[in-house]
């Protein structure tokens, strides 16, 4: 593909002209691309994509960069620092194009979260790898090494994105993890054809354009906790509560723990307060914020409205011959897994498993390509451990 540029973009690092590393920096340096973009559209062309970002400060990842990779070139976009990213947006939400991802869900999240377009139709290389036996959380860079004999550097692994002015080393790191995505695809997109794993991957991949999946709704925020050993006035605490900490976070833009701590979740609504001198007394807020916290969570806690209903069911420890059991099937899961030379992480898990063992159900193992070759022989297998 010819490479339509014009002189204001910043040629970074000392490459050759063969493989040029771009820094996207300026709103005029984005709209130059635009040609290149709609040649790649009209060439149903395939496009390299990582992102960089920081989490550990908000709510939402922060995005900061947004690597490309287009060739054999690399165009590193400045995110924070552009006003008018449409053409990107755009980019992303061409079906015509083949988005490139190593390890593609948090990439997801948080350009769906930042751009609110979720890119379509991708190719994660580590998923097609683990289809074909290869480690499940192989990194790019191992991947890279094992696939290619290039080893790339790892000197700014824990750099602050978003930080500016980005130096050049940063931006040389940050194109790398794009620059040899194309030939992962190359090669884990033939090991699929070799090992005719298409089609399950292609029923694994449709699961990463599910929205619900990147959208946090403050009123299920109680499902990722677990209440089952709680009465049901404590219960609907808990999930009043998770609800009024999320909607907090989110309003905030501070991670969920830095509202309140899990097992300072529990505490409040296993203890019930009935003051706002009790909730202080708890130590279930920081020093400064339980001024004013406290008035809110004790409102909280005085309204909640309880049915019969139970949201937890009591899940009873497995006894010492059914952990037998349950080993027994996660040893058949193993040996599933090296029968079909798929990784065994992609097939299930112990959490799976167990779930499997106490319904003799699973929305995970008895659907899909899962269903026949994992699913229905678990289910045989633990027929016989009940004969």
């Amino acid at each position: 593909m010819r490479h339509m540029l014009a002189s204001s973009l910043e040629k970074i690092g000392s490459v050759s002209e063969k493989n040029m590393n771009y820094l996207i920096e300026e709103q005029q340096q984005l709209e130059d691309l635009e040609p290149l973009f709609r040649q790649l559209s009209e060439q149903s062309g395939v496009l390299a994509v990582d992102t960089e970002f920081l989490r550990e400060k908000t709510y939402s990842a922060k995005l900061c960069l947004v690597q490309l990779g287009i060739d054999e070139h690399q165009y590193c976009i400045d995110v924070l620092a552009i006003d008018d990213l449409s053409l990107l947006i755009g980019l992303f939400a061409d079906e015509k194009i083949l988005k490139l991802f190593h390890a593609a869900r948090q990439d997801m999240e948080v350009v769906y979260q930042t751009l609110n377009v979720l890119p379509k139709p991708i190719f994660d290389t580590q998923l097609a790898s683990a289809f074909c036996g290869g480690d499940m959380q192989q990194g790019y860079g191992a991947m890279v090494l094992e696939r290619t004999g290039v080893e790339l550097p790892k000197t700014q692994s824990r750099t602050d994105w978003t930080r500016r002015p980005l130096s050049a080393d940063q931006i040389e790191y940050a194109g790398d993890d794009v620059a040899h995505l194309e030939e992962l695809y190359r090669q884990t997109q033939q090991l699929l054809e070799d090992n005719q794993r298409v089609e399950w991957y292609q029923q694994e991949i449709e699961s990463y354009y599910e929205l619900d999946k990147y959208i946090i709704d403050p009123a299920l925020a109680y499902k990722r906790l677990s209440g089952g050993s709680l009465n049901i006035r404590q219960q609907h605490a808990l999930r009043a509560m998770a609800e009024w900490r999320e909607r907090t976070a989110q309003k905030r833009d501070i991670p969920r723990s830095w509202v309140m701590r899990d097992d300072k979740l529990y505490d409040l609504v296993t203890q019930q307060p009935k003051t706002e001198q009790e909730i202080r007394d708890m130590d279930v807020f920081g020093r400064k914020s339980v001024v004013y916290l406290a008035p809110l969570a004790l409102e909280i806690m005085s309204n909640i409205e309880v049915s019969e209903e139970r949201l937890w069911r009591k899940v009873d420890p497995l006894t010492k011959q059914q952990k037998v059991v349950c080993s027994g099937l996660m040893k058949e899961l193993r040996n599933i897994s090296n029968s079909l030379g798929v990784a065994q992480g992609l097939l299930g898990t112990r959490k799976n498993i167990e779930h499997l063992f106490r319904h003799r159900s699973s929305k995970r193992l008895l659907q899909g390509w899962r269903k026949e070759h994992v699913g229905e022989a678990l289910l045989a297998r633990l027929d016989e451990f009940e004969d």
